[in-house]
């Protein structure tokens, strides 16, 4: 594939319903990745900081994981305006928020053109696979460029097992959700499914830290991994 299905990412989640309730049952492991997020950000940054999301949706997890922190600024990106709209009320309590609907590669690859800033923590859930492998490695070079020397990206995202094929991975998901997913409608399903075969590249492991580190990452600190070994919560430093 040439070019990533973004308008058909952007329609999956302009129904954002379905996806707050993945978040709601924890399908997805947000509760403990964001317990780890929180506990990294608490460690790492008890002066003022500030963090761009990418892909951040309606933005309900990571305000809370934000909460009581030193965050003086917060940028958020997404492809849905509804899902923007609602980021507006979660964010409430953050002093200087900035919601922007753009394709986040897009973005990063004007911030480095600008150069305006440099971010301590960038942060994406759930986005980066959505990208194909040869944007993957472009987003990697351009978090490098914009990431204070101090600065952590952060990834939580899905992953696939060694040597498994895209296809396998579908099935394999797909077989996991139709197990465990199950206050979802037959329709929230079909919608799932479609969403997950169009518009899921995601890479092992392996990739993801060769990639990283060619861009002048470290190796990635692994601190969260969920029962199904499929998400995954990812920590990336500069290497010094």
């Amino acid at each position: 594939m040439n070019q990533r299905p973004t308008e058909a990412t952007k329609h999956f989640f302009d129904q954002w319903q379905l996806y707050q309730q993945i978040i709601e049952q924890d399908y997805m492991a947000h509760r403990g990745i964001h317990q780890a997020l929180k506990q990294l950000i608490d460690q790492q940054f008890n002066t003022p900081f500030n963090l761009v999301d990418l892909g951040c949706g309606d933005a309900q997890a990571i305000a809370k994981t934000l909460a009581n922190t030193q965050i003086t600024t917060y940028t958020g990106l997404d492809l849905s305006p509804n899902a923007l709209t609602l980021a507006t009320k979660n964010l409430k309590n953050i002093a200087k928020i900035d919601l922007i609907c753009d394709d986040f590669l897009n973005y990063l690859q004007a911030k480095i053109t600008t150069h305006e800033e440099n971010f301590d923590i960038i942060h994406i859930g759930f986005a980066l696979h959505h990208l194909l492998l040869t944007e993957k490695q472009q987003f990697f070079q351009y978090c490098r460029a914009l990431i204070a020397k101090t600065g952590y990206l952060l990834i939580y995202d899905i992953f696939r097992k060694p040597d498994q094929s895209r296809d396998y991975y579908i099935q394999a998901y797909l077989a996991n959700v139709q197990s465990h997913w199950t206050t979802l409608s037959p329709e929230q399903l079909q919608s799932l499914t479609g969403h997950i075969k169009a518009c899921d590249f995601p890479e092992s492991l392996a990739i993801i830290s060769e990639i990283a580190q060619t861009a002048g990452f470290s190796a990635p600190l692994s601190l969260f991994v969920d029962a199904s070994g499929f998400h995954q919560l990812l920590a990336f430093s500069i290497d010094q």
